[in-house]
């Protein structure tokens, strides 16, 4: 009995952290917007390189990704192509 009880006590906790980690996660991503929607690009990339490379599992990783491509096309439509390729680059 006191397995099972140990081992409930454990799952709640493991449910726990995964709520803590993917709050955590969507957090940084709405962060990362708001940086990107206020002009702080490196602030924003930062963040978005971190959900990327450090979470690529995630949704919100994932979203991180596609927002990097948007912005190394915006780079390349505004004629920095070097920054573009370094973004591209990276997500390879």
């Amino acid at each position: 009995m006191q397995f099972e009880q140990s081992a409930s006590r454990g799952s709640i906790f493991q449910e726990h952290q995964s709520d803590v980690i993917i709050q955590s996660l969507d957090h940084l991503l709405i962060m990362a917007q708001r940086y990107r929607s206020e002009g702080n690009l490196r602030q924003a990339m930062d963040i978005y390189w971190t959900l990327s490379e450090d979470h690529s599992d995630t949704a919100q990783g994932q979203g991180a990704q596609d927002k990097l491509l948007e912005l190394a096309g915006v780079y390349e439509r505004d004629g920095y192509r070097h920054q573009a390729r370094a973004v591209y680059e990276r997500l390879l």
